[in-house]
C-alpha cells in the first residue's frame, strides 16, 4: 500500500481530533459542552423504548402534558427514567419547553366555586390541585390568558385569569352583634380560606362585629380589620319583649348556626357563693348563691341562662346544669309523697314516647315503681299524617325519615323530608292500641257529636261542658282520657294528671303555683324545645338520611290549658312561631290557649255512661292500613287513613 504523505497524515489527525471532540461533546464530557439534560412536556403521550429503535416494545409511557427531564444521547433519542424506576429511550424531537410567565407584583384572587389549577398554561394540561370555594391564591405572573398562582402550602400552577376574582373587599355594615366562640378561632386578614392569620378569638371573651363580608364577620383587632368565619361563632344575645327575656339559638341570615353551640334546655343552679352574670352590653351582675334558673345554651367557656328577669352568660364552671342523671339523683332525695301512685296502662305507653331525661317520666317511675324507658333519645317527633308506630321504630336507635305528602297549615311542606313520627291523632290512637284498648271509629275523634248525646263523653261543650274552674275539670278526668278540640283545625291530646299528681309543690314551681291542679295534657304537637333539640341533632348527624331532613316543629310533649298567656314564664319565638310556656325541670310545658277553642270533648271509651257499642280495632290492623315503612313514600302510598275534613 502506498504510504500517506506527511500532509495527508496531518489532515487525517485533524479529522480524528475533531471527531473525538464531537463525540465527547455529544456525551457531555468536558466543560462548555452540550447540556446534559432537557426539561419539557409532550402534547401527546410518548413511549419509552428498551432500545434506540422504533418498535412495538416499550417499558413505560409518558402522559401528555407531564413535565419531564431526560438525558439526550444524540439529536433524536434521550434517556428517561420513569417515577417507577424504569429506564429507556424516548424520541424527544417534539418535546416542548416549559413556558415562562411574565412576573408581576403579587396580588390575590379567589373563586366562589372550586377551580382546577393546571400544571401548565393550557386547558388540556393536567390538574395540579383543586381549590376549595373562596380559597385565597397568590398571583405572581401571567401568560397567554393564564395566571400563575401559588397556594398557601407552596403548591403552584395556572388558572384561567378570567375565572378568578381579585381579592378586594369592602365589608357590608350590619347592626352590631356580640359574638362568642367555643374554642380558639383564627382571625385572618382577608375573608377567605388560606388568608394570613393576624390574631384569634378566645372562648372566654365577647367580641363585637359591625360588618360582614361573605361568610365572615369583620372585626377590628389592634387597629386592623380582621375576619372570622361566621360558622365558627355564635351570636351571644338575649331577646324578649318584656322582663322575661330568654336566650335564643344563634341565627344569622335566616339560618341557624350550630357549630360549637350546645343546646341545653335544662335547670341551672348557682353555687352557694353565687356567680357573676355577664350581659352582652358589657354589664355584669352578681347573683346570690343557690338560685335556680334555666340554661338554654353553651358556647365555649360560657353558659347562656336566665334567672328570673336576669338573663346573660355565666362561666361554665360557675353554674350547675342539670343532666338526666342529676335530675334522677335529686328526685330520689325529693319528697314526692304528695304525688299519685297509681299506674296507668295508657301512661305506661305514652311515656315511652317522650325524650330521655323527661322529669315527668322520672317522677312517674319513682311514684309508681314503673321502669318506663324512652324509645328514642329525643322522643317521638311530630310528623304531619304520621300514624304508624312500627314505621317510627324501623331504624332504631336512629330516626326514620319520610317525605311529607301533604302540607300543614303552619309549617310542614309537601315533598320535604322530615323525621317520621306521629301527628296528634296518631299519637293518641297508638297509645290506646299499644295499651290493648284500641279506639274505634274513623279517627280518635268519636267525632260525631251524637257520641256526646249518647253519653260517651266525660265532657263536651254540647251537653256536659267543662267546669269554669280548671282544677275542678281535672278532678273529673282520669289518666288516659283523650281530648279533641277544634280551633279551627282538629287537635287530639291525652290527659296525664296534674302537676300536684307528680309531686310538684309551690316551692318547687313558684311560677306555676296557681296552676298545680290544672290538667296536664300530652300531645304530639308544636314545642320549641323539641324543635331546637331535633334541629341540633340533624345538624350534627353523620347519617345522610337524617342530615338531609328538615327539623320537625315539635314532638310528643306536654301542655297545660286554661293558663292566661300573660302569665307565661317564657315567650319563645322559633321558626316563625311564638310560644308561651314554662320550664319544668328542663321540660317545656306550653300553654294551650283556650280562647281559640271553638268546641271540644273529652272521651273515655267504653267507661262512661256507655250506650253505644263500637267495633274493636287492633294495633296490628291499624299498622296494615297505614304506611308500609318505605324510606321515601309516594303520595299515593303515603296517604294516611283519615276522614275528609280532619286536620291536626
Amino acid at each position: 500500500m502506498k504510504r500517506m504523505s506527511r500532509g495527508g497524515r496531518m489532515i487525517l489527525c485533524v479529522i480524528l481530533t475533531a471527531a473525538c471532540l464531537w463525540a465527547g461533546w455529544a456525551r457531555g464530557d468536558g466543560a462548555g459542552e452540550k447540556e446534559t439534560t432537557v426539561t419539557g412536556y409532550f402534547e401527546q403521550s410518548a413511549f419509552v423504548r428498551p432500545e434506540m429503535a422504533m418498535s412495538e416494545d416499550y417499558v413505560a409511557w409518558i402522559p401528555a402534558y407531564t413535565v419531564v427531564t431526560m438525558e439526550p444521547v444524540d439529536g433524536a433519542w434521550a434517556v428517561y427514567t420513569s417515577p417507577e424506576g424504569k429506564r429507556g429511550y424516548v424520541r424527544y424531537g417534539k418535546l416542548l419547553p416549559i413556558p415562562e410567565y411574565e412576573a408581576e407584583a403579587e396580588s390575590y384572587v379567589y373563586s366562589g366555586k372550586p377551580m382546577d389549577v393546571r400544571n401548565l398554561p393550557s386547558y388540556d394540561a393536567q390538574t395540579a390541585f383543586r381549590t376549595e370555594p373562596y380559597e385565597l391564591l397568590t398571583v405572581n405572573g401571567r401568560i397567554k390568558g393564564y395566571s400563575h398562582v401559588v397556594r398557601e402550602d407552596g403548591s403552584e400552577g395556572y388558572i384561567v385569569s378570567a375565572w378568578a376574582v381579585k381579592a378586594e373587599f369592602t365589608p357590608t355594615p350590619i347592626a352590631p352583634v356580640v359574638l362568642c366562640v367555643a374554642e380558639e378561632t383564627p382571625v385572618t386578614d382577608l375573608p377567605l380560606l388560606g388568608a394570613h392569620r393576624i390574631g384569634s378569638l378566645q372562648p372566654d371573651r365577647f367580641y363585637r362585629a359591625e360588618a360582614v363580608s361573605g361568610n365572615y364577620y369583620a372585626l377590628t383587632m389592634d387597629g386592623q380589620t380582621g375576619y372570622v368565619e361566621i360558622l365558627r361563632t355564635a351570636l351571644c344575645a338575649f331577646q324578649g319583649g318584656n322582663d322575661r327575656s330568654f336566650f335564643t339559638v344563634p341565627r344569622v341570615g335566616g339560618q341557624t348556626w350550630m357549630s360549637g353551640i350546645e343546646t341545653i334546655y335544662a335547670s341551672a343552679i348557682l353555687p352557694e357563693g353565687g356567680a357573676d352574670l355577664y350581659q352582652t352590653d358589657g354589664t355584669r351582675h352578681r347573683l346570690e348563691g343557690g338560685l335556680r334558673g334555666y340554661a338554654y345554651t353553651a358556647c365555649g367557656a360560657w353558659v347562656g341562662a336566665a334567672f328570673g328577669d336576669q338573663a346573660g352568660y355565666l362561666r361554665r364552671e360557675e353554674v350547675q346544669v342539670q343532666t338526666g342523671e342529676m335530675l334522677l339523683s335529686r328526685l330520689r332525695e325529693t319528697d314526692l309523697s304528695g304525688g299519685k301512685k297509681e299506674r296507668s296502662v295508657f301512661l305506661d305507653q305514652a311515656f315511652r314516647m317522650v325524650e330521655e331525661g323527661n322529669p315527668f317520666q322520672a317522677r312517674y317511675n319513682l311514684l309508681t315503681g314503673a321502669d318506663i324507658r324512652s324509645v328514642l333519645p329525643l322522643g317521638v317527633p311530630y310528623f304531619w299524617g304520621g300514624r304508624n308506630w312500627r314505621a317510627a321504630q324501623e331504624r332504631l336507635p336512629n330516626y326514620t325519615t319520610r317525605a311529607a305528602w301533604q302540607s300543614s297549615p303552619v309549617y310542614y311542606r309537601k315533598g320535604m323530608v322530615y323525621l317520621y313520627g306521629f301527628d296528634c291523632i296518631g299519637f293518641v290512637r297508638s297509645v290506646y292500641a299499644l295499651a290493648g284498648k284500641p279506639i274505634s271509629g274513623s279517627t280518635t275523634g268519636h267525632r260525631d257529636w251524637a257520641y256526646c248525646h249518647a253519653g260517651e263523653h266525660v265532657y263536651c261543650d254540647d251537653v256536659y261542658p267543662l267546669p269554669a274552674d280548671w282544677a275542678e275539670a281535672a278532678s273529673g278526668m282520669e289518666a288516659g282520657d283523650f281530648m279533641v278540640i277544634h280551633h279551627p283545625g282538629t287537635h287530639a291530646l291525652l290527659y296525664m294528671g296534674t302537676l300536684r299528681d307528680y309531686g310538684y309543690t309551690e316551692d318547687q314551681l313558684p311560677a306555676l303555683k296557681k296552676y298545680l291542679d290544672y290538667p296536664l295534657m300530652m300531645q304530639s304537637g308544636e314545642n320549641p324545645y323539641s324543635y331546637l333539640r331535633f334541629q341540633s341533632m340533624i345538624s350534627a348527624s353523620e347519617d345522610r338520611r337524617t342530615a338531609g331532613a328538615t327539623p320537625p316543629d315539635g314532638g310528643v310533649s306536654i301542655c297545660i290549658p286554661g293558663v292566661p298567656p300573660e302569665d307565661a314564664e317564657m315567650v319563645i319565638t322559633c321558626h316563625g312561631q311564638t310560644y308561651r310556656c314554662f320550664d319544668v325541670e328542663g321540660c317545656c310545658v306550653t300553654i294551650l290557649d283556650w280562647s281559640t277553642v271553638k268546641d271540644y270533648f273529652v272521651s273515655r271509651p267504653g267507661a262512661v255512661r256507655e250506650k253505644v257499642v263500637l267495633p274493636e280495632e287492633s294495633l296490628e290492623s291499624m299498622d296494615e292500613t297505614e304506611a308500609a315503612g318505605d324510606e321515601y313514600l309516594t303520595e299515593e302510598a303515603a296517604a294516611p287513613e283519615t276522614t275528609p275534613g280532619e286536620t291536626d
